[in-house]
């Protein structure tokens, strides 16, 4: 009789524990900031961005996870710098306010010739 006591509490322990209401873990749009649908959490986030830049990029790397985004100016136009966590899998790609993919400058040397190396 006095074990069944302590059985009884531990039983009805063990059960209120487990009986917490499941809250989803996995990963979704409005919980993951790190996945293309959220991007990173500070600075510029994917909900900072163009409709156009957002489709695009849903389009050109709908699972890709982006590590970070940087707002740029180029020729007085603004540009979406975008870096992926896989950058062997995902390079790094600069996209216009319109979506279209822009080539970064490439860098000049002192001289103001285009550097070929």
């Amino acid at each position: 009789m006095k074990t069944r006591i302590p059985l009884a509490l531990a039983t009805i322990a063990l059960a209120s524990g487990c009986a917490d209401t499941r809250t989803h873990m996995g990963a979704s749009r409005e919980n993951d900031h790190n996945v293309l649908s959220g991007g990173p959490i500070t600075g510029v986030t994917i909900q900072d961005l163009p409709q156009a830049v957002q489709s695009a990029l849903k389009q050109r790397v709908p699972t890709a996870e982006i590590a970070d985004i940087d707002k740029q100016t180029q020729d007085g136009h603004v540009v979406y710098k975008i870096s992926f966590s896989e950058p062997a899998k995902n390079p790094t790609m600069c996209l216009a306010q319109d979506g279209t993919v822009v080539e970064p400058h490439s860098k000049k040397d002192a001289a103001g010739q285009n550097n070929t190396k």
